[in-house]
């Protein structure tokens, strides 16, 4: 499954979804093999956002960023062993992809910036 930021979500089998608050947009729950995402999409259908959840595991920022090589990547914020904060500047726009946690709870958020 492809969870690319700026691209449009299809759900699929193992997907539950519930209508943000201002019922227009969409949090999709999905299930993976090795991770639990939580996928936000606008009003278009476009992902706009999306949490990852492991315990053992955090996950690459090319899973959420289409060409990830083609951008310029800045550490905007680190706090050893517990998180890190980084700005991609790709041709397509800016996101944000952060990890944060423990060993046993380990969380990967991307994002578009705005």
């Amino acid at each position: 499954m492809q969870l690319f930021l700026n691209q449009p979500f299809v759900p699929q089998n193992n997907v539950v979804s519930q209508k943000a608050v201002d019922n227009q947009s969409h949090i999709y729950t999905v299930q993976g093999r090795t991770f639990q995402y939580k996928v936000f999409t606008d009003a278009n259908g476009n992902i706009t956002k999306v949490v990852a959840i492991s315990p053992k595991k955090l996950v690459p920022a090319d899973y959420f960023i289409q060409n990830v090589n083609t951008c310029t990547k800045k550490l905007v914020m680190r706090v050893p062993l517990r998180m890190a904060m980084y700005e991609y500047t790709c041709p397509t726009g800016t996101y944000k992809y952060t990890t944060f946690g423990t060993i046993g709870h380990l969380i990967t958020t991307a994002e578009v910036a705005r």
